[in-house]
C-alpha cells in the first residue's frame, strides 16, 4: 500500500482540505474587521501563525485518530473489518463541499461588491500628509515625515505615478474631501492616514481610497515603539503595492540609503526638512541647527548631510548665513558625504560642487543622473532643468512637471521667466493669471509679478501698488522689493523705515539688501538725502564690513576698483592668488576682472571661472536678455561687437530683479565696457534712462554719475 493511498483511506486530504478553506475564510474575515475595529497588525499575525502551526497538527491527527463508535481511538488499534471510517469521512465531504460554498460566495461577494484595484486604471497615487492624532497636536511633523518616506519610496517605482511631495501637501488642513482632492491632483487613489505618539508609542492608521467612489481598498494599523519606525514604513508601504496589484518583492521597497536609524536622530531630520520647504531666512536657519544635532547624533546620517547642503544652498536666495560660511559649510559636507553610499539627493550635491568648482559637463551628469532616480523630488527637479540650456526643452519638461506637480509655485514661475525670455509673452501671461488665482499669498506670486510688473513691463507704479496691496507672507523677496522700488519711485523715507526696521529685526537681511544700500550711499555721495534722511541711513544696524563692502560695489559699479581692492587687500595678490579667494555667486570680482580688462590687464577674465555653468549658452538663446549677460559676453571675449551690440539693445526688455537698480548706472558700470565705445551708445543709454530711472525718481536725474 502506498502512502498517498493511506493517506487518502485516512481520510488526511479531506481533513486538510476542509482546514485549508476554512483558514483561508478566517484569515479573510480577519482582514476585514481588524482596520475596522482599529486592531493592531500582531493580531492577524498571531491568528495566521497559529493557523499555520494547526495545519500539521490537524493532518498529523487525522492520520494517528479514527472516529469509532466507542469513541476516538488511534487507527493501529482499529480492526480493519470492522472500521467505520467511510461514515465520518462523508460528513468530511459534506463539510468541505459546504465551505467550499461559502468560499466561492466570499470570492463572489468580495468580486461584486469590495472595492479592488481596476487593472484598466493608471497607477497614480498621491500620499496625503498624516493627521495628527496626538493630545496636544504638537507631533504635525511627524505625521508629515512619515507620509513623506512613504511618497519617496513609491516615488522610486517606475510602475507608479506619484503626485510630487509639494502639491499632496498643499491639502494640508485644507478638510476637504478625498474625493475631491483626487480629482483635483487628477489621480485614482489617496493615501491618507493618522499617527498617534505618545512618548516611545506610535500607531499609524492608513487607508488606501479610491477616488471614484470614495471606498476603502485597503486599511491596517500599525502598533509599533518609536524604534520601530522605519520597519513600519517599509510594511505600509509594502502593503500599499500589494493592494495595487504591483508584484514587488519587500526588499525593492526599503527605505532610502544614507538614512538614519536612530529615533531621535531621524525625529530631528524630518523637522529640519519641513522647515526647509519654507524657503525663508528663519526656517533655514532653525533647519540648520537641527541637521547638525542630528549629525552629532550619528555621524553616518548622510541623508541629513546632504540635506544640510541644500539648506546652506538655498541660503544663497533666501539668507540666514554669510557667503563664506556658506561655502565653508558646503565643502565640508561634500567631502563628508563621499565618504557615504550613493543616493538621489546625494548625487546633486556633487552637481552643485561641480558648479561651484567650473566642472559644468560633471555638474550635468550628476545632475541627470540625480534626476534619472528621483524624478518628482522638487529640489532635485528644480536644479537639473536649471542647469539645461535649451530653453523649448526645459519649458516641455516644466509643462509636464504640472502633470505630478500641480501645486508647485516655483514651477510656474520658472515657466514665467522661459516664457518671457523666449519671446512667447502670451504664454507667460497665461501662467503668470493662474498663479495670481491658485497662489495669491505666496513669495513665488511676489516674484512672478514683479518680474512682469518691474522688469518686464518696466511700470513701477504698477509695482509699487502691488507691493502696497500684497497682504501674503512677507518674504525676502518681498522684502527686497519693498525697499528697492520704493527708493527708485522716491520714496526714501519709507525705504529707509523698512530696511531699518528689517535689519534691526536680524543682520541677516542685508545680503539680499545690498542694492539698497548701494542706491543709498550713491544718493548720500550726490547730497541726495536729506539731514534726517542721511540720519537713518548711518543709524542703521549694518557692520563697518557691510558698509565698506557696498561703498566699494557701488565704486565698482561707477568703474572705480580701487575702494574694492582696498576693502579685500589685493594690493600685491597676483591674478591666480586673487582667484583663489573668490567666492562661488558673488558677482563683485567679475566686475573687477572687466575693470581689469578695460585697463588693458586681460589676465584676470582669462582665468576667472564661469559665474554659472550654462550661463552664456543662457544669454544667446535669450539673444542677451538675462542680467549680466553683456559683462559675461565681454568677459567671455569670443563675441564680435555685432553681436554685443544686438544683446544691447535686448538688455532693455528686463530689469534685472536680483540687484534691483543695477541699470541706473549704465554709463559708467563694467557690464557695458563692450559696447560702450559705439558712438550711438550713450544717445540710447540716456533715451533708456529717462524713461525708467530718471522719470520715476527725479532726484536720480542729478543723481547720476
Amino acid at each position: 500500500m502506498t502512502i498517498f493511498t493511506e493517506l487518502k483511506r485516512r481520510n488526511v486530504f479531506r481533513v486538510a482540505s476542509v482546514y485549508l478553506i476554512t483558514s483561508w475564510l478566517i484569515l479573510q474575515i480577519v482582514s476585514v474587521i481588524a482596520p475596522a475595529l482599529q486592531l493592531p497588525a500582531l493580531f492577524t499575525t498571531m491568528i495566521t501563525v497559529v493557523l499555520v502551526i494547526g495545519f500539521p497538527v490537524v493532518c498529523i491527527f487525522a492520520w494517528a485518530f479514527e472516529l469509532t463508535p466507542q469513541g476516538l481511538k488511534f487507527t493501529y488499534d482499529v480492526d480493519e473489518a470492522g472500521s467505520i471510517r467511510e461514515q465520518p469521512g462523508n460528513k468530511v465531504n459534506y463539510v468541505l463541499a459546504g465551505a467550499l460554498a461559502i468560499a466561492l460566495g466570499f470570492i463572489a461577494y468580495e468580486r461584486l461588491f469590495v472595492v479592488s484595484v481596476d487593472d484598466k486604471l493608471e497607477r497614480s497615487i498621491a500620499v496625503l500628509p498624516f493627521e495628527d492624532m496626538s493630545e496636544n497636536k504638537s507631533q504635525g511633523y511627524f505625521g508629515d515625515g512619515i507620509a513623506e518616506e512613504i511618497l519617496n519610496t513609491l516615488a522610486r517605482l517606475d510602475k507608479l505615478v506619484i503626485i510630487s511631495r509639494t502639491s499632496s501637501f498643499a491639502f494640508k488642513d485644507k478638510n476637504k474631501d478625498i474625493r475631491e482632492i483626487g480629482n483635483l491632483l487628477n489621480v485614482n487613489y489617496v493615501l491618507e492616514g493618522s499617527v498617534r505618539k505618545d512618548k516611545e508609542k506610535l500607531r499609524i492608521t492608513a487607508q488606501l481610497i479610491d477616488v471614484k467612489t470614495g471606498a476603502h481598498i485597503w486599511s491596517q494599523t500599525y502598533d509599533r515603539t518609536l524604534d520601530n519606525v522605519f520597519a513600519v514604513q517599509d510594511e505600509l508601504t509594502f502593503a500599499i503595492t500589494q493592494a495595487l496589484k504591483l508584484n514587488l518583492l519587500p526588499e525593492q521597497v526599503d527605505y532610502e540609503a544614507g538614512m538614519t536609524t536612530n529615533p531621535q536622530a531621524y525625529e530631528l531630520f524630518i523637522k529640519a526638512r519641513e522647515l526647509g520647504y519654507e524657503r525663508t531666512t528663519d526656517a533655514l536657519q532653525q533647519a540648520a541647527v537641527l541637521l547638525n544635532q542630528a549629525i552629532a547624533i550619528d555621524d553616518k546620517f548622510y541623508l541629513a548631510k546632504a540635506q544640510l547642503y541644500s539648506v546652506y544652498q538655498l541660503g544663497g536666495d533666501y539668507g540666514g548665513f554669510t557667503p563664506q560660511q556658506r561655502q565653508s559649510e558646503k565643502d565640508r559636507l561634500f567631502w563628508e558625504l563621499l565618504k557615504g553610499p550613493d543616493f538621489p539627493l546625494k548625487l546633486l550635491v556633487i552637481g552643485l560642487h561641480a558648479v561651484d568648482n567650473n566642472k559644468p559637463n560633471m555638474a550635468t551628469h550628476f545632475f541627470e543622473l540625480a534626476y534619472k532616480n528621483a524624478p518628482n523630488e522638487t529640489l532635485i527637479q528644480n536644479f537639473y532643468l536649471l542647469n539645461m540650456s535649451d530653453f523649448e526643452a526645459v519649458i516641455t519638461a516644466r509643462r509636464n512637471i504640472i502633470r505630478t506637480n500641480p501645486e508647485s509655485q516655483v514651477n510656474y514661475a520658472n515657466l514665467i521667466y522661459l516664457y518671457d525670455y523666449s519671446g512667447q509673452a502670451d504664454k507667460a501671461k497665461e501662467i503668470r493669471s493662474i498663479m495670481n488665482k491658485k497662489f495669491p499669498y505666496s513669495a513665488q506670486i511676489v516674484r512672478g509679478n514683479m518680474f512682469s510688473l518691474y522688469s518686464n513691463e518696466q511700470d513701477i507704479g504698477k509695482a509699487l501698488t502691488f507691493l502696497n496691496n500684497y497682504t501674503g507672507k512677507p518674504s525676502p523677496y518681498y522684502k527686497r522689493f519693498k525697499v528697492g522700488i520704493n527708493l527708485l519711485s522716491g520714496n526714501i523715507d519709507i525705504a529707509l523705515d523698512y530696511l531699518s526696521e528689517m535689519l534691526s529685526q536680524s543682520a541677516k537681511y542685508v545680503e539680499s539688501n545690498s542694492n539698497s544700500l548701494v542706491l543709498l550711499y550713491q544718493l548720500s555721495a550726490k547730497g541726495k538725502l536729506s539731514i534726517q534722511q542721511q540720519a537713518k541711513l548711518e543709524a542703521l544696524p549694518v557692520t563697518s564690513k557691510t558698509s565698506s563692502d557696498a561703498k566699494a560695489f557701488l565704486g565698482l559699479l561707477q568703474g572705480n576698483s580701487l575702494p574694492y581692492a582696498e576693502v579685500n587687500q589685493l594690493d600685491g595678490l597676483s591674478p591666480q592668488e586673487f582667484i583663489k579667494n573668490i567666492v562661488p555667486g558673488d558677482i563683485a570680482p567679475y566686475y573687477y576682472a572687466a575693470i581689469k580688462k578695460y585697463q588693458g590687464n586681460s589676465l584676470y577674465a582669462q582665468i576667472l571661472p564661469p559665474f554659472q555653468a550654462g550661463y552664456i549658452e543662457a544669454c544667446e538663446q535669450s539673444k542677451g536678455k538675462f542680467p549680466l549677460c553683456l559683462l559675461f559676453m565681454y568677459l567671455d571675449g569670443r563675441f564680435s561687437q555685432q553681436q554685443q551690440l544686438e544683446a544691447f539693445e535686448n538688455s532693455f526688455q528686463f530689469l534685472n530683479e536680483v540687484f534691483i537698480g543695477a541699470e541706473y548706472f549704465i554709463l559708467t558700470s563694467p557690464t557695458y565696457y563692450g559696447v560702450n565705445q559705439d558712438p550711438e551708445f550713450e544717445q540710447i543709454a540716456n533715451e533708456f534712462l529717462d524713461n525708467t530711472f530718471r522719470k520715476w525718481n527725479p532726484d536720480l536725474l542729478q543723481a547720476t554719475p
